[in-house]
C-alpha cells in the first residue's frame, strides 16, 4: 500500500502538533510523505498573525489559499496527488497514533479494494433527526458498547485508581480503547481515528463547501465519497491511538457556528446532500 498522510492544524494546537507528527512518522509501515496543510489565514481565528507551527524532520507544511475548514486537511491532497497512484491516509490533530495504527490499514486493503476505510464511522440512525439510508450496505460494523467492552473499562477504572483519577493517568501508559466491535459499512467515515481513500476519491468540485456546513467535514467528505460510488469500511481494531487532553482546544465538536451546534450542522449536511446531489435517500415503508 503506497500513502501519503495528510492533516491540518489550527493555531492553539500548534504547541502540541510536533508529538502527534512524531507518531505519524513511528509507523511501522511508512508513509511516503506526512504533509500538514496550513491556509494562510483561519475562519475562526481571522486575527492570527503568528509563525506556521514547528514540525520534526520528515514533515512537510503546505500554505494554502484558503479554509476550507476541517476538510483543508484532505482536500488540497486530493488536488496535489490526483492521477498518481497513491491513497491518502488523512487524520486529526489531536491523537497520538499507535506504531501499528497504519498496519490495520494496510491489511484491511489487500481484503477491501477500491473502498474508503476509516477507524470509525456513523451509520445515519446515529446522527439526532436523520433516518436510516435506504440505500445502507451490509453488513454495517457494529461499535463497542460498555457491555461489549467491559475488560477497557475494568482496566481503566485500575489505572483510575493507580494513579488517582483519569487526568492523572500518563498518556504513555493509558489504555487505547478498541471503539469498534465488527467491521462493516457506515453511512459516514469519521476523520478522528483515520480514513484511507483511493486515488482520484476527491475533486475539486469537493471544496465548494457551503455555509455552516464546512464544520462538518465527516458527512461533507462521506457525501463526495457516495457520489462517487465508494464505499466506506470500517476496520475493528484501527483506533489505535490516545488521546491528549488537547483534544479539547477550540474542538468543532464542542462549539456552536452561525448559530448551529453540530449535531444541527450534521444533520443540515445530509439534508442538503440530499437535495443537491440526489444521495442518501430517505427509507420508506411500504
Amino acid at each position: 500500500m503506497k500513502y501519503i498522510i495528510s492533516l491540518s492544524s489550527i493555531p492553539s494546537r500548534y504547541p502540541s502538533l510536533y508529538p502527534v507528527l512524531e507518531s505519524l512518522l513511528a509507523q511501522t509501515h511508512k508513509a511516503e510523505k506526512i504533509i500538514v496543510y496550513i491556509p494562510k489565514t483561519y475562519r475562526r481565528f481571522p486575527d492570527y498573525v503568528g509563525p506556521l507551527p514547528v514540525v520534526p524532520p520528515g514533515v512537510e507544511v503546505r500554505l494554502v489559499d484558503k479554509d476550507l475548514g476541517p476538510a483543508t486537511k484532505v482536500l488540497y491532497a486530493a488536488e496535489e496527488f490526483a492521477n498518481q497512484p497513491i491513497e491518502i491516509l488523512y487524520c486529526d490533530d489531536d491523537r497520538l497514533y499507535m506504531p501499528g495504527w497504519t498496519e490495520k490499514f494496510k491489511a484491511a486493503r489487500s481484503r477491501h479494494p477500491g473502498v474508503a476505510l476509516a477507524a470509525h464511522g456513523l451509520h445515519f440512525e446515529n446522527i439526532p433527526g436523520c433516518v436510516p439510508n435506504a440505500a445502507q450496505r451490509k453488513p454495517k460494523f457494529i461499535a463497542m458498547g460498555k457491555a461489549l467492552d467491559l475488560g477497557f473499562h475494568i482496566r481503566r477504572l485500575l489505572e483510575k485508581i493507580r494513579y488517582g483519577g483519569r487526568l492523572n493517568v500518563p498518556l504513555e501508559k493509558a489504555t487505547p480503547r478498541r471503539m469498534v466491535f465488527r467491521s462493516g459499512y457506515a453511512d459516514v467515515a469519521e476523520g478522528f481515528g483515520g480514513v484511507l481513500v483511493p486515488p482520484n476519491a476527491f475533486d475539486l468540485s469537493a471544496r465548494d463547501i457551503p455555509e455552516v456546513i464546512w464544520t462538518v467535514d465527516d458527512i461533507w467528505l462521506s457525501g463526495q465519497l457516495a457520489m462517487k460510488n465508494i464505499p466506506i469500511w470500517v476496520v475493528a481494531g484501527a483506533t489505535l491511538f490516545r488521546t491528549p487532553r488537547e483534544q479539547y482546544l477550540d474542538a468543532l465538536f464542542m462549539a456552536e457556528i452561525e448559530g448551529l451546534k453540530r449535531d444541527q450542522a450534521n444533520l443540515a449536511c445530509v439534508e442538503y446532500m440530499r437535495a443537491h446531489f440526489g444521495i442518501w435517500a430517505k427509507a420508506t415503508t411500504t
